[in-house]
């Protein structure tokens, strides 16, 4: 399975409490990358795929 598919599979079985804390932690995360000039210079984006895949690459 790729990581695209795993993701998708992941996302689905996330509870809705789940679900907002990932909501909480891309707000967080694009919060620190706006405030941060060296990396808002590119213009990154924070969401839950990102996230999710970097999460479960490190399982």
């Amino acid at each position: 399975m790729d990581k695209q598919n795993e993701t998708r599979r992941v996302m689905v079985t996330l509870s809705d409490h789940a679900i907002a804390k990932l909501d909480q932690l891309v707000a967080e995360k694009q919060r620190e990358l706006t405030k941060n000039p060296e990396l808002a210079k590119y213009n990154l984006r924070v969401n839950k795929s990102n996230i999710l895949e970097a999460w479960l690459s490190n399982q």
